[in-house]
């Protein structure tokens, strides 16, 4: 069997790793950081992701998640919106899902070298990129994230519509809940590093649950930020380069399918690095049938979520998202699938 490179220990490289060791394929996964660590990300599996993640044989990693299956949307203090979810959802934090991942390849006997940033090359034969979304100084967006210990929702998933900005609340694992917020940067609002997700909220005009979640038992060590986001890029074919989950691109957070997607594409991924790895196909054909399945499962997802996505930071939007849920003309199955 060739040797596979996997650069990045998120959930598209965990998992694909996982599935090519099991099958003989020695893998190496490079991460330029640490595991277990919180990162930013709605922590809920939204989507066919558990499926996938059962298809690759590590379901297991889900033992314990919350399920949830309603949603409620709100700007500002008025409900807009509570619905029960076309389909189940899963609650599990990044820290215990990445450990579990990451447990489970050493175990198969795959290596695992954290602390190991590795420059991206075109043309790597047998490296396939997972190292996260790409960051760029033109958007002005910030994602933070934090757990809170003792905070109860009013559906299993909350969205809060505000200005220039949302956050969004869901149970993960242990009685826990995520709280994981996209704002738009203020470089005026100044505060220390803990305080940033509730002084971006008060600023939002969300007050309400900013003191919910201030009194919500935060946990100090479950902070995590990220700036310079862009969402759903649409990649050119035939990219020099295989890239996984947000490498491929990063679709908004308010559809939940961050995560899906990434599983999904580990996936997709998977048959053809094995038919690689044992000689059946060369790279290029391997990479070049990657993408083109990429383009047919997430291009259309990360179209509809661009146009959706500024309606829910812009007061127009917002006016016109309460107009056709008080008047039950939102059509929230259908923007459900087009999301994923």
């Amino acid at each position: 069997m060739k040797p596979i490179t996997i650069i990045g220990a998120g959930l598209a490289g965990l998992a694909l790793g996982n599935a090519l060791q099991r099958e003989g394929v020695p893998v190496t996964i490079h991460e330029a950081g640490t595991l277990p660590r919180h990162r930013v990300c709605g922590e809920f599996i939204c989507g066919r992701g558990a499926t996938a993640l059962k298809e690759l044989g590590l379901s297991a990693a889900l033992d314990g998640c919350a399920l949830h299956k309603s949603t409620a949307w709100h700007i500002g203090q008025r409900t807009v919106l509570h619905k029960d979810l076309p389909t189940e959802a899963t609650g599990i934090s990044r820290h215990l899902i990445d450990q579990r991942l990451a447990e489970s390849f050493q175990k198969v006997g795959g290596h695992l070298a954290m602390n190991q940033r590795i420059q991206d090359t075109d043309l790597d034969e047998g490296r396939v990129y997972c190292n996260g979304r790409q960051l760029t100084k033109s958007s002005d967006w910030i994602g933070l994230k934090l757990h809170c210990t003792k905070l109860q929702t009013t559906a299993d998933l909350e969205l809060h519509l505000g200005k220039n900005g949302y956050v969004g609340l869901s149970a993960i694992e242990n009685g826990r809940v995520n709280v994981c917020a996209l704002v738009k940067r203020n470089p005026a609002l100044k505060a220390p590093r803990s305080d940033w997700l509730v002084t971006y909220l008060n600023a939002s005009g969300l007050n309400v649950v900013a003191e919910r979640i201030a009194n919500g038992g935060i946990d100090p060590e479950s902070h995590a930020g990220v700036a310079g986001i862009e969402f759903s890029s649409i990649p050119t074919s035939k990219a020099a380069t295989l890239r996984l989950g947000d490498a491929y691109s990063v679709i908004p957070p308010f559809t939940g399918n961050g995560m899906s997607i990434a599983l999904e594409s580990a996936e997709i991924t998977f048959p053809f690095i094995l038919k690689y790895a044992s000689g059946q196909l060369d790279w290029n054909t391997a990479k070049n049938s990657i993408d083109e399945r990429f383009h047919q499962h997430f291009d259309s997802r990360l179209r509809a979520a661009r146009i959706l996505h500024p309606w829910l930071s812009h007061p127009l939007g917002q006016q016109t998202l309460a107009s056709l849920s008080r008047t039950h003309l939102l059509p929230f199955n259908l923007l459900y699938r087009l999301t994923h």
